[in-house]
């Protein structure tokens, strides 16, 4: 590697370049610094951005780095590529993803118990657009399936590891003003 380059400016063209988030790891071993580094080099550049007023930020997500636009300009943005604001899920499926996420790894007779009904097919939706897997079987009778959310979840959430998913009740307040029914 060219040792002339800046290893900010590296890191940044690196994150800037990549389709999904970039893992800090593989950031410092591309770019030649020590892992510790990565957080202090994306928070200057966060800084930079902050000051320039810049429309976009870097945010750790999913186990990596990316890039994102800041909320202010999520409208146009969503004009620009034709798409409708926010996340669409029926109530059903809201609440099987919520269950599995603040319970995981949890079993479909889990998930019915707590919802009162049977929840195969919101299962079936959720599984089908990536946003839960199935994790393995559980030890009880039947052994079934358990249930947990994928990177897809946390990318798409804004979360960098499980351990950052809400409670139910934030989850529920999020999706308030977003007209999900």
């Amino acid at each position: 590697m060219d040792s002339g380059i800046d290893k900010i400016a590296l890191v940044e063209a690196l994150i800037f370049s990549a389709q999904e988030p970039v893992p800090p790891h593989k950031l410092a071993k591309i770019a030649g610094v020590d892992k510790s580094e990565i957080p202090r080099i994306v928070e200057q550049l966060n800084e930079q951005y902050q000051k320039g007023g810049r429309s976009f930020l870097i945010r750790q997500v999913a186990g990596g780095y990316a890039f994102y636009v800041k909320p202010d300009f999520a409208h146009w943005i969503d004009e620009l590529f034709g798409r409708e604001r926010g996340i669409h899920l029926t109530r059903s499926m809201f609440e099987v993803l919520a269950i599995v996420a603040v319970k995981q790894p949890v079993t479909k007779p889990v998930i019915d118990k707590i919802r009162g009904v049977n929840s195969s097919a919101p299962l079936n939706q959720l599984l089908k657009s990536g946003l839960i897997t199935i994790r393995g079987r559980a030890s009880t009778p039947g052994k079934p399936f358990l249930y947990g959310t994928t990177q897809k979840f946390l990318k798409l959430f804004g979360l960098n590891r499980p351990e950052d998913i809400p409670s139910f009740e934030e989850l529920e307040k999020m999706f308030a003003g977003e007209g999900n029914g």
